[in-house]
């Protein structure tokens, strides 16, 4: 996961408008932001089944 947040962080290092971004570009990015929420998600989830396990 560290690697999708590098990847991220260079890419808004990258100008930070979307004005110049290609629909490849936005189409990463909106991978790389599902891939995060998708972490993310799946975070809670291990959260749960810990807190549930006490």
């Amino acid at each position: 996961m560290t690697t999708v947040l590098a990847w991220a962080l260079l890419l808004a290092l990258d100008g930070g408008s979307d004005a110049g971004m290609s629909h490849e570009d936005q189409e990463v990015i909106d991978n790389l932001e599902l891939l995060q929420n998708l972490d993310s998600a799946a975070d809670l989830e291990l959260l749960q089944e810990l807190s549930v396990d006490r």
